[in-house]
C-alpha cells in the first residue's frame, strides 16, 4: 500500500453493478458465465453472482466486506454509489453516456443491483466468502472463470507493483480457464503503467495473457480487459 494521499476517486468503495453491465464490461456472453463455476473477486454488493445463479449457473463472491453485518454492507454500497455519482458529476466529460443514458439511469440501474444483493445476502456462506487478495481460501483451479472488477489497476496509489503482481498471481492460481480484469484504466483516468511489465513477468512463467477490447465504455477510454490463461488442466495442475 502507498503512504501517499490517494488520487482519483479516493478510498476503495463497495461497488454495485448489475448482471448485464458486468458481462458487458468483461466482454462476456451469458453462456460464458454459465459454462462452469465463476469467482467474482472482489464481489462487492452487486447482483452479478445472484444473476448467474438465477440463470442456472454457479458463482461465488469473495470480499473482505462480507464480514460486515448485512445492513452495514448494504449501507456502505448505497453510500459508495452516491460517492461515485458525485465524483463523476465533477468529471462528467470523462464519461461516455451510452450504456447509461443519464445520472438518473445510472442511479436506478446500480441502485437496483444493491437491492438485489440485499435480498440475496444474509451473511457469509459458501456463496459469499470473507476473503481478500492475495490470499484466497480456494483450491488451485477451483473456478473455470475468475473476474476482478474495479480493484486491480483501478485505484491509483493504493497498491504498489508487488501488490498488483501478488494479487494477479493469486487470481491465476484459483482459475482453470480464464482470469479477466477490468478496467485497465484507473479512476484518475490513466492506464495503469504496470500492466505490460506484469504481463511479461507472467509470460516468463508460461502464463499467457492478452489485452482485449470490449464494446462497453462508460469511463472514457476504459475499453480494454486483461484476459489471462492460467495454463492449468481440469484438476488445477499447471501445464508446462
Amino acid at each position: 500500500m502507498s503512504a501517499t494521499a490517494p488520487r482519483g476517486i479516493g478510498e476503495i468503495i463497495v461497488s454495485s453493478r448489475p448482471f448485464d453491465e458486468y458481462t458487458a464490461m468483461f466482454g462476456l456472453a451469458e453462456g460464458d458465465v454459465l459454462a462452469g463455476p465463476v469467482l467474482d473477486c472482489p464481489g462487492g454488493a452487486g447482483s452479478f453472482a445472484a444473476g448467474v445463479r438465477e440463470r442456472g449457473g454457479e458463482a461465488v463472491c469473495a470480499d473482505p466486506a462480507y464480514a460486515l453485518p448485512p445492513d452495514e454492507i448494504v449501507a456502505a454500497a448505497r453510500a459508495g454509489l452516491e460517492h461515485g455519482i458525485r465524483y463523476l458529476g465533477d468529471n462528467r466529460e470523462s464519461y461516455v453516456w451510452t450504456y447509461w443514458s443519464s445520472v438518473d439511469d445510472l442511479r436506478r440501474g446500480r441502485g437496483a443491483a444493491v437491492e438485489a444483493f440485499a435480498r440475496d445476502f444474509a451473511g457469509p456462506d459458501e456463496r459469499y466468502v470473507v476473503a481478500s487478495l492475495p490470499d484466497l481460501p480456494f483450491a488451485d483451479g477451483a473456478f473455470r472463470l475468475v473476474l476482478c472488477a474495479y480493484l486491480l489497476f483501478a485505484y491509483p496509489d493504493h497498491f504498489d507493483h508487488a501488490a498488483h503482481e501478488a494479487a494477479l498471481r493469486e487470481l491465476v492460481r484459483v482459475a482453470r480457464e480464464e482470469v479477466r480484469v477490468y478496467p485497465l484504466m484507473d479512476t484518475a483516468y490513466v492506464r495503469h503503467p504496470a500492466i505490460d511489465d506484469l504481463r511479461r513477468r507472467l509470460d516468463a512463467d508460461g502464463i499467457d495473457s492478452e489485452v482485449r477490447r470490449v464494446g462497453y465504455e462508460f469511463q472514457r477510454g476504459a475499453t480494454e480487459v486483461l484476459v489471462v490463461d492460467p495454463g492449468v488442466d481440469s484438476r488445477g495442475r499447471r501445464v508446462s
